[in-house]
């Protein structure tokens, strides 16, 4: 496996995340979606502005390899996952456990209580795979269209002040 690093999001990283972002939906979650509901999912014309609000307001990393990002993901101080997205040709590689693990270390260390989520059909399996739970099926509409996804989550162990003691 080639090396990456994970590094913080920077604004000039946003024209690639937001290629990257559409070309997963595009090739990854077809397996599980319409070519309609693909379509609705997908930016062809991105708010870059709002992306970028949402991004640098939360705490989004981006693992790279050389200049090139093969993945990002995002994740708010309360726990919200809001992304976690793997360039195509680097799925199955450990860039997606990877960014999962630092976004929800860092969490746990801002006193997040748990870990949520709302996850596409194709994104469940992974999910579980890190102790997420499915609280609930949840239907989206958009412009008329049902998105299906899964509202998930994790309890976190209480942070408490250990005094040097093992917890």
């Amino acid at each position: 496996m080639s090396v990456f690093k994970l590094r913080n999001y920077q604004q000039n990283d946003l024209n690639e995340i937001v290629s990257l972002f559409n070309a997963t939906i595009q090739a990854i979650n077809k397996k599980d979606y319409t070519a309609q509901q693909i379509a609705q999912w997908v930016q062809t014309t991105p708010d870059y502005d709002k992306w970028h609000e949402i991004l640098a307001s939360s705490y989004t990393i981006v693992a790279e390899q050389g200049t090139r990002i093969l993945g990002f993901g995002s994740i708010t101080e309360s726990g919200e996952l809001n992304y976690l997205y793997v360039d195509k040709a680097w799925i199955g590689y450990g860039i997606g456990k990877a960014i999962a693990e630092d976004l929800i270390d860092h969490a746990t260390k801002a006193g997040a209580k748990k870990i949520t989520v709302y996850s596409s059909i194709t994104a469940k399996p992974f999910f579980e795979q890190l102790g997420l739970n499915v609280i609930e099926q949840k239907s989206n509409y958009r412009n008329g269209v049902l998105l299906l996804n899964y509202l998930m989550e994790k309890p976190l162990r209480e942070n408490s002040v250990t005094y040097g003691f093992f917890k």
